[in-house]
């Protein structure tokens, strides 16, 4: 591949890229991947790129460049059209590396824009539970670990990242019983329960979906259960359960109602 050509082809994907990321940001669908406080930087990277693209694509850049002297050209045309080329100390094997070379920077370049276009795009739910597994370690995401210890919110105003980071900081977790959850999240089999419980679930989004954890409450209802991966609303008072030797949530439903998919569906510490 030429270098004008690898040049163009270059230019095309950065500002296929772009656009990508304007469209996402445009639909909302950014979000599933992002946190919603990176959004700015993610408009000036998108703008970089049309902006790196528009440099590649350049028609005078792109142009053939003309002969350095007019004597050089002559000779370069007359042993064109004689047919001569001399190829003492001519390295072609270097021209095939350059070119392989270019091609390899190109794919790779263009992976992400291959994969946005080959994979469907979706935010994070149940099925990656079996490859994420649920987190029920102290949920610390960010540096400032002071102003995550404690969430001092009337109890049904807590999310399940809240209510989970409660129970991880207290000292006794036993403090929390009998307060009243009402939480939201998707369904969640986890085979440590025993028969009759299940878990509302969540993921939480520091920066990006590369570092996602779900976080969960134990549920215990009369009611029939649900379907894995189904979206719910679950109200009721908390008692003590734990998974292994983690001490977690227990909501003794009053109520189990289903609900849709939140157009955000990730918490944010």
């Amino acid at each position: 591949m030429s270098d004008r050509m690898t040049r163009a082809s270059r230019g095309l994907v950065m500002l296929a890229l772009g656009v990508l990321m304007l469209q996402r940001i445009w639909t909302g669908t950014l979000i599933w991947f992002v946190n919603p406080r990176t959004l700015g930087l993610t408009w000036m990277a998108a703008l970089g790129m049309i902006a790196i693209a528009g440099s590649l694509l350049d028609v005078r850049k792109l142009r053939r460049v003309p002969a350095v002297a007019g004597s050089a050209a002559a000779g370069s045309t007359a042993a064109s059209e004689a047919g001569e080329h001399d190829h003492t100390g001519h390295d072609h094997a270097a021209h095939a590396h350059a070119g392989s070379g270019n091609y390899f920077s190109l794919v790779m370049l263009a992976l992400p824009l291959i994969m946005a276009l080959l994979v469907p795009s979706r935010p994070l739910d149940g099925s990656a539970l079996a490859n994420k597994g649920l987190n029920t370690a102290r949920p610390l995401v960010r540096s400032d670990a002071t102003s995550l210890k404690r969430v001092e919110k009337p109890p049904e105003q807590r999310n399940i990242l809240e209510w989970v980071r409660n129970f991880n900081y207290a000292s006794d977790a036993s403090v929390y019983a009998g307060e009243t959850a009402d939480v939201t999240g998707f369904t969640y089999f986890d085979t440590r329960l025993p028969a009759g419980q299940f878990i509302v679930a969540r993921y939480s989004v520091s920066c990006c979906v590369a570092d996602a954890m779900a976080l969960g409450m134990v549920v215990q209802s009369k009611q029939a259960a649900p379907a894995g991966n189904a979206w719910i609303r679950v109200r009721g008072p908390v008692s003590l359960a734990k998974i292994g030797d983690q001490p977690m949530p227990l909501i003794q439903a009053v109520s189990v109602e289903a609900i849709a998919e939140p157009t955000d569906p990730y918490l944010y510490p």
